[in-house]
């Protein structure tokens, strides 16, 4: 790995963040879904279980840096909001979550769940990237530092993602209408459960209240404010609109209907 979750000294970093809520669930949220990656990463591993070359480093590489992504978002949260359950949230998160992490959720062909794969990737690496230029405004050095290096290590995964998918695609030979419903309907994802579920395993844990819908709508407002002072649209634009190939002409045709479809989604 690139880099290594126990080198980073989490005690420099600015306690003046402690009081910015939405920070707290964002980064606690991703801290559990990260560290669950294992889970995820299995189910890869039996999709594509004929082609050894992708199924060796999915095991060797991909799963380890998911999950160190999850575990140095830990160690911040821990060392932040001390005073916060992490653990006790995260078993009531996993007892929640694991039931729902099958194969049933994947694309029906091998180059079409790489494509998903890669809309993933967009997504994370670009969302690091937004924390990490907030975190700059901050003057929050730690967060910005783990940012940079969790956006760098999603952007390497996106472009093994296509490389496969390059090469699934050789067979499958999918339409540039193909292409767009996958990357269209997994943008939908997007608001997925996965983070409903973290966010009120978190609340319940630190409030000791039950949750409520309306909260977590709450905090999805306040997440999307920060996500268009911060978030690299350019960026997320032109990973989305790779594997489709488009001539000049095409893409700046394409480009504004991407990135009024991105704000729509509250991104």
């Amino acid at each position: 790995m690139r880099w290594n979750y126990k080198d980073i000294d989490y005690s420099k970093a600015n306690k003046e963040v402690k009081d910015i809520d939405f920070l707290f669930y964002l980064i606690t949220s991703a801290s559990f879904i990260e560290i669950t990656s294992n889970i995820y990463a299995k189910n890869l591993i039996e999709f594509y279980k004929e082609h050894p070359q992708i199924t060796r480093w999915l095991e060797e590489v991909w799963e380890p840096e998911e999950v160190q992504h999850g575990k140095a978002l830990r160690e911040y949260v821990k060392s932040v909001w001390s005073d916060f359950d992490w653990d006790g949230a995260y078993e009531r998160f996993k007892g929640e979550y694991i039931p729902l992490c099958t194969l049933d959720e994947f694309q029906p062909t091998k180059a079409k769940e790489m494509l998903a794969r890669m809309v993933v990737e967009t997504g994370t690496s670009t969302f690091y990237r937004a924390l990490e230029r907030f975190m700059e405004d901050k003057k929050e050095p730690v967060l910005k530092e783990l940012s940079h290096n969790i956006s760098k290590d999603e952007v390497y995964h996106y472009e093994k993602f296509y490389e496969a998918f390059e090469m699934f695609n050789e067979e499958e030979k999918l339409k540039r209408n193909d292409i767009i419903k996958v990357i269209y309907d997994r943008l939908k994802l997007i608001d997925a459960e996965d983070a409903k579920i973290a966010f009120k395993a978190i609340y319940e844990t630190r409030t000791g209240k039950p949750f409520k819908e309306e909260l977590y709508e709450e905090h999805k407002k306040n997440v999307s404010k920060f996500a268009k002072k911060y978030y690299p649209y350019n960026m997320a634009i032109k990973m989305l609109l790779k594997p489709l190939k488009l001539n000049k002409n095409l893409e700046k045709l394409t480009v504004p209907v991407i990135r009024g479809g991105l704000k729509i989604l509250g991104i």
